[in-house]
């Protein structure tokens, strides 16, 4: 059986920033995404290419919208 959380004890974890990166521009966390965007292979058909980036507020939008 699970061990039971209660609620100041998740919240508690929630707020802690012990492991996380946090953005010196805008200070909020700092998280990996995977992005799976399209590429021409050899044999001119389309393939997916898989990629990890780091996302925060600063650039969230930038992401979102293909930019980057």
């Amino acid at each position: 059986m699970p061990k039971g959380r209660a609620f100041a004890a998740k919240l508690a974890h929630e707020i802690s920033t012990e492991g996380k990166v946090i953005c010196p521009k805008c200070n909020t966390e700092v998280k990996r995404v995977k992005l799976i965007r399209n590429r021409k292979s050899k044999t001119n058909s389309w393939a997916p290419k898989y990629e990890f980036t780091d996302i925060c507020k600063c650039n969230e939008k930038d992401i979102a919208s293909g930019k980057l």
